[in-house]
């Protein structure tokens, strides 16, 4: 169905309408990742606002994108075209209570997710989820993703904890998906796509990428305030070594349960010590592992502490377990945190400044199980030097799931970087993982959809998003290549 430039304008609004020509139109226009160029962008003041726009394009088949703070790592916030709806205005949390005797917590979906987290902490809950760049990032596009966060070793992924998402269809209409009492949630990151194994709805509605519906309102569960903790780095000769201590954890090993379980390799710990305020490691030091303890009290403080300089002593030797950095106060807590959020911010700024010249950062986040990460992880970096390019893995290895970059200076170097990681991929699924566990296929990795599922799965899938999206004017060109 064609469209034109006067039914784009008669978008029905209450909230800002910035049309093509206006200068503000150029916020929208990109990620971390993908550069695009909407046709216009409604920031909408309420939600009717964004239904009565939605059933006008789905009338007239105009294609829409939705946004909140532009964090997305695929391009899936960013629209070749049509309109964008932006969640910026949508903010708050509407409850924070108690349902079937469980406390949970009710927000609209443009609240930013520190904002969120606050609020629930004031109220005596924790709310679990938090991407790295969770004082930007917003709720409706964790829903989107699927988000985990640096606590996802013990806490899992935002699915686990997704009560109830209120949603508008393309048409207007509006519809409330939720869980029966007792219903048991899938604990897994995804794989590529829709969550192929969903039993309910919402299922297929988390990590949709803006594909299937808009949430207008979600619905979480919470659990207890958070236990005190302290966060340590600590340094590894080598990243071999660093991952077998992974694996030794993960794997119940060792009398160690942390919260977070990270890896800084080799490469990532070269841009973290560029950081403001990093202190001097020794040279020795060629990887770290990040960590969150909880405990209660001062002696299960101590001991704690004591087992974790026990096992890096045998692992990495005195020099450098004397080294370990340990945060205990909130400000100490947030530095660790802002250290390891330089890492991707600087491989997001190194990659811009190649995009002129059809390179950039050349990014994924396949995960696999526990049991063959040193066989992964080998292959990675194997594959990587093969490559000739510069590469880093981080992130949250402990669930077998790193973040790994490639920086490539032009259009030549990036097709090098895009084969690698395919071939990373590929491996990925061959040992059982998945190709996207976090940040979603968005437009730039469409092509690693079929390297996860048959052809048979695909189908399914678009069957599914025709029957929400019978028009496919959602996030238009996410998951599946654009018509």
């Amino acid at each position: 169905m064609s469209w034109s430039r006067k039914d784009i304008e008669g978008v029905p609004h209450r909230g800002s309408f910035i049309p093509a020509g206006d200068d503000r139109l150029e916020r929208y226009s990109e990620d971390t990742m993908l550069r695009g160029r909407p046709d216009a962008v409604l920031v909408a003041r309420d939600e009717d606002d964004v239904r009565d726009a939605l059933a006008h394009c789905n009338a007239l088949g105009i294609p829409v994108t939705f946004c909140g703070s532009q964090t997305s790592m695929t391009g899936a916030s960013v629209a070749n075209g049509g309109l964008v709806i932006s969640t910026e205005m949508l903010e708050g949390v509407i409850d924070i209570g108690d349902e079937g005797g469980s406390p949970v917590a009710t927000v609209r979906p443009g609240t930013v997710t520190a904002d969120f987290q606050r609020a629930v902490a004031e109220a005596g809950f924790f709310f679990p989820v938090a991407p790295t760049s969770r004082d930007e990032c917003r709720i409706g596009s964790n829903i989107a993703t699927n988000a985990t966060g640096e606590d996802s070793y013990k806490y899992g992924p935002l699915r686990a904890y997704l009560r109830r998402a209120e949603i508008f269809l393309p048409s207007g209409e509006r519809k409330t998906l939720e869980r029966a009492t007792g219903e048991e949630r899938s604990w897994e990151r995804n794989r590529a796509g829709y969550f192929a194994d969903w039993k309910n709805p919402i299922d297929l509605l988390c990590g949709s990428e803006g594909t299937l519906g808009f949430i207008s309102r979600a619905t979480f569960d919470l659990l207890p305030a958070a236990k005190e903790f302290f966060a340590a780095l600590i340094p590894m000769p080598t990243n071999d070594s660093a991952l077998r201590f992974v694996v030794e954890i993960s794997s119940g090993a060792l009398e160690l349960r942390p919260r977070t379980l990270e890896l800084v390799d080799g490469s990532a710990l070269k841009v973290m010590r560029t950081a403001d305020g990093f202190p001097d490691l020794p040279g020795e030091a060629a990887s770290l592992l990040y960590v969150k303890q909880e405990f209660e009290g001062e002696a299960e403080r101590d001991l704690a502490m004591s087992m974790w300089y026990d096992a890096a002593l045998s692992r990495a030797g005195s020099l450098l377990a004397d080294r370990i950095l340990i945060a205990q106060t909130r400000q100490e807590q947030e530095d660790f945190r802002l250290w390891r959020h330089h890492i991707p911010e600087t491989e997001n700024e190194n990659g811009r400044k190649y995009w002129d010249a059809g390179g950039g950062k050349v990014g994924s986040d396949w995960w696999v199980p526990i049991p063959r990460l040193l066989e992964m992880m080998s292959f990675f970096y194997s594959a990587a030097r093969a490559s000739g390019l510069p590469h880093i893995a981080y992130a949250h290895i402990g669930a077998g799931h790193p973040h790994t970059n490639f920086l490539a200076r032009d259009a030549k170097e990036k097709a090098v970087a895009l084969d690698t990681l395919r071939a990373c991929c590929r491996k990925a699924v061959e040992l059982g993982g998945g190709v996207a566990g976090e940040h979603g296929i968005g437009k730039i990795h469409t092509d690693l959809v079929p390297i996860q599922h048959s052809s048979d799965i695909v189908a399914r899938m678009k069957a599914w998003k025709s029957e929400y999206d019978p028009k496919w004017i959602l996030g238009r060109g996410n998951i599946f290549p654009s018509p």
